[in-house]
């Protein structure tokens, strides 16, 4: 592998390239760079997340005290705004580093909300929820099968009448992926960009690199952390059919997770779906 980078001119290429590499995990690393330390730079981010609370309130007509589930909730910005609103908000994700982060910003911002570390797909929840959130593009890890049993859970969860809503890239217009270099608290990150394998629907993910300049190393994913980076990209068509199979009623299509509300299009910033039980 061939790294460029610009750094300061205390720390010269031939430093970097004379760094120690070392390949870590998901949870042991890589959740805490992307989900943390890479989004808090993102800008406009904290804007964002009251935008699409907003969306989530009144497309699923919520109220103060109405309970909510937020799978794979990451560091858990969203699941505290939430709760911000007076929502009961109970979230999970698979990374305890995550869970850790999620916890700490729930308490510096004085509110309740119910963090554990699990899998989704492994959810145990019943008739619980008067909705499921499932956002940023946290769907499709997994074979056809493993994901269509996170929409079982997402349906057993819920009360009846509840409802269940997936945020989701727009397959018919992704993002134009880029190579780049960030600045990150305590170092730089490579980002690699994602390919569509079309034949397979699979969006594939490129391995990224962390600088580390506070422990003077070069952090590489191991099978664990790439494992995180292949989604499979799902039409509505497909969403549909799987919703119904597991035993949603009837689904609504959106264009952006954002109000007003706009109708799903093939050139659609997302693919915003609202499953009702």
């Amino acid at each position: 592998m061939t790294i460029f980078i610009s750094v300061s001119s205390a720390r010269t290429r031939q430093d970097v390239l004379a760094m120690d590499k070392v390949e870590l995990g998901w949870n042991e690393f890589w959740a805490e760079i992307f989900r943390v330390r890479h989004r808090r730079q993102i800008p406009g981010i904290e804007h964002y997340d009251r935008l699409i609370t907003d969306f989530i309130m009144e497309s699923l007509g919520l109220k103060k005290g109405d309970s909510v589930l937020d799978i794979a909730c990451g560091a858990g910005d969203q699941s505290v705004e939430l709760a911000k609103r007076g929502l009961n908000v109970t979230a999970f994700d698979i990374a305890e580093t995550l869970i850790d982060a999620a916890k700490a910003t729930a308490k510096s911002r004085k509110v309740d909300v119910n963090f554990y570390a699990g899998d989704m797909r492994a959810m145990d929840h019943k008739s619980q929820f008067d909705a499921v959130l499932l956002l940023s593009h946290s769907f499709g890890f997994f074979d056809h099968d493993e994901n269509k049993k996170v929409l079982e859970g997402a349906f057993v969860a819920l009360k009846d009448d509840g409802c269940f809503l997936l945020d989701l890239m727009n397959p018919y217009n992704l993002p134009k992926f880029q190579r780049t270099w960030t600045p990150l608290d305590g170092g730089f990150l490579l980002n690699e960009p994602h390919f569509l394998d079309a034949p397979a629907g699979i969006l594939t993910g490129r391995p990224a690199t962390f600088i580390d300049t506070e422990n003077d190393r070069i952090v590489l994913m191991d099978k664990d952390a790439l494992s995180n980076n292949d989604i499979r990209m799902y039409t509505a068509l497909e969403i549909r059919e799987m919703l119904a199979e597991v035993g949603f009623k009837r689904v609504e299509l959106y264009g952006a997770a954002k109000l007003p509300r706009l109708p799903y299009a093939a050139n659609s910033e997302r693919m915003v779906v609202i499953a009702h039980r």
